[in-house]
């Protein structure tokens, strides 16, 4: 896949209003679980919108679907960044590419689909740093790239913008994790956005084994991240490592047993809630003093306080199967999911590359999960949606508010967030475009004080 289409569908009817084309240079798998061409949201100013095409373009259209500038490029190889959603502050679009779009193109680890090449090493007398992928400011209303930032970001990571004890925007990054990525050295560090200081190096931090495969939440405060089996936190003015908590020892556990249908709550337990990293790929959230995030051995959420360290765990259902019938007949698997999953598009084809037929926990890119309100929403590529209430003050079952499905258990596929807007949701799957409304008696959500 290297060309894609990009719809305006109107909020009321669903509608299509107009699309738009954007091409492609660089190939990639179709539904891949980290990636495919579709996964970056558009944004918008509410003059205009932006589309981005992972395989290599984007594109700014006023409300009409008018073209007002295309940009172009090939990306590097293997450039899976599900993970590094653009942002607009301001005039200026962030993404993450590759710096020297030229000699970059030369490093490709696929020719074709099934064809693999030899093109995956620096070319020939070119500086390796030239080659790098980094965070670009980019004009919106032009699509000319103003600065880059000056460390790298590696692919696997989701930059995460933010402001500073004095009111500055920044925005907090990472490098290291799997496939020998070029960027070094592995770390953290976080970059300024201020007008004048744009792409300015705050502080860089490194973190031997580090694998940022997560988003890389701050606060004023403090900078948060996962290496190994610890939590880290680093002081978001200095970048100095603060200290490291705990992940797997220590923890309460509330586990559910099926076969008797009860739950039991465990403390002071070891729980291996992952191998290289503890979670899901992009599967995190920091919401007040707790950071969240979806295991990636087990199917746990988790959950550590990022002052004491105490650390929380809730088994949820691997899997939702949604009953035609009503909710009482839905099916919720614990442990495995359902074993026959096999996703089609609209079209009727099969879809999903690596991971299609699990349940979107463990070695793969879920969808970011979003705060509305009180309520934390994480979907993941089956379609199966747990909402959290974040105001519990422990992790028990009575945190888990609802699970929900994006389509028939089995046979979606989405890669995508849940968005919010005027008391609806929007979700998308291979298959259709989803708007979800508040009951008309319901209050406006509360936010979180």
């Amino acid at each position: 896949m290297k060309n894609i289409l990009g719809f305006c569908l109107d909020a009321d009817t669903g509608d299509v209003l107009w699309q738009v084309k954007l091409p492609g240079t660089a190939f990639i798998s179709l539904a891949g679980g980290f990636t495919d061409g579709t996964v970056f949201a558009p944004i918008t100013d509410g003059e205009h919108v932006w589309f981005f095409n992972r395989c290599g373009s984007m594109g700014c259209y006023d409300m009409s679907g008018q073209e007002i500038w295309l940009r172009e490029w090939t990306p590097r190889f293997k450039h899976n960044n599900r993970q590094a959603e653009p942002y607009l502050i301001g005039n200026t679009i962030l993404y993450v590419e590759v710096a020297n779009k030229q000699q970059g193109a030369k490093i490709q680890k696929w020719l074709a689909p099934g064809q693999q090449s030899r093109n995956t090493a620096v070319p020939t007398g070119v500086d390796e740093k030239e080659v790098w992928t980094y965070v670009h400011g980019i004009d919106k209303r032009t699509g000319e790239v103003l600065w880059r930032e000056q460390v790298g970001t590696v692919v696997h990571n989701t930059p995460t913008v933010g402001k500073t004890a004095d009111g500055k925007w920044a925005i907090s990054h990472a490098r290291g994790g799997p496939h020998q990525p070029l960027e070094k050295p592995t770390g953290h560090s976080l970059t300024s956005l201020a007008p004048g200081e744009e792409g300015k190096t705050l502080w860089s931090t490194e973190l031997k084994g580090y694998d940022p495969s997560f988003a890389s939440h701050w606060n004023q405060n403090c900078v948060f991240g996962f290496r190994g089996g610890q939590h880290i936190v680093l002081d978001a003015a200095s970048g100095k490592l603060l200290r490291e908590q705990p992940l797997y020892t220590g923890a309460t556990l509330w586990k559910f047993d099926p076969t008797k249908n009860v739950w039991s709550k465990k403390t002071d337990i070891t729980v291996k809630a992952g191998k290289g990293h503890p979670n899901t790929n992009q599967a995190n959230i920091v919401v007040g003093d707790w950071h969240w995030f979806l295991s990636h051995n087990v199917h746990f959420l988790g959950r550590i306080h990022v002052e004491t360290g105490v650390v929380e765990y809730l088994e949820l259902p691997a899997q939702l199967m949604a009953s035609p019938v009503s909710r009482e007949a839905d099916e919720w698997l614990w442990g495995k999911g359902n074993p026959s999953n096999m996703p089609v598009n609209a079209a009727g084809f099969p879809v999903g590359d690596k991971g299609h037929q699990g349940t979107g926990w463990g070695h793969i890119s879920a969808a970011s999960p979003v705060l509305i309100g009180r309520y934390l929403l994480l979907p993941v590529v089956t379609g199966t949606v747990y909402v959290i209430d974040t105001h519990a003050d422990e992790l028990t079952p009575e945190a888990l508010v609802a699970i929900n499905d994006l389509g028939p258990g089995g046979e979606t596929w989405t890669l995508a967030t849940v968005t919010y807007a005027n008391q609806r949701l929007y979700a998308h799957t291979m298959k259709e475009v989803i708007c979800i409304e508040a009951d008309s008696h319901l209050k406006p959500i509360p936010s979180r004080p």
